[in-house]
């Protein structure tokens, strides 16, 4: 399969496998996606969002950040933890590389926990336990060619 097309007023014929490649570099130079990792709740529903939080309970360095489900859970536009994820780190880029080189194993274990879930875990994102950071998780776009 021969393609033409037209860059800046040149016409440029490539084959399949020239356009093929093209296009993978092209998706490689996209490396990085800056939207806010989502996970739909099962029980209720909801788009709830997987950040990083600091955690203030945790005395040891290594497990300074760990990873938490948000949702808006009373509809009223303000964030609360549900889910604690078991990926800690000693900082957020550490937790941050945890989630996005595990995401399948992270929705999976979600997906555990609601379908046992007993009782609502509906915390502040500002609570005794947890800061939660704002900024996304940020992971090589290739990481959602699956999702």
């Amino acid at each position: 399969m021969l393609g033409i097309f037209i860059f800046m007023k040149k016409k440029i014929r490539l084959t399949e496998s020239e356009l093929i490649n093209l296009i993978k570099r092209i998706v490689k130079e996209e490396k990085f996606s800056t939207q806010d990792l989502t996970y739909n709740h099962p029980v209720t529903g909801k788009e709830c969002k997987i950040k990083i939080a600091r955690n203030k309970v945790t005395d040891t360095k290594f497990k300074r950040y760990g990873a938490v489900l948000t949702c808006d859970v009373y509809d009223n536009g303000k964030e609360m933890v549900v889910a604690e994820l078991p990926a800690t780190g000693p900082t957020p880029e550490y937790v941050n590389d945890l989630i996005c080189d595990n995401l399948d194993t992270t929705i999976a274990m979600l997906d555990d926990m609601f379908e046992n879930e007993t009782e609502d875990l509906a915390e502040s994102v500002e609570s005794n336990r947890w800061t939660v950071i704002e900024d996304p998780i940020v992971c090589r776009s290739d990481k959602f060619l699956d999702y």
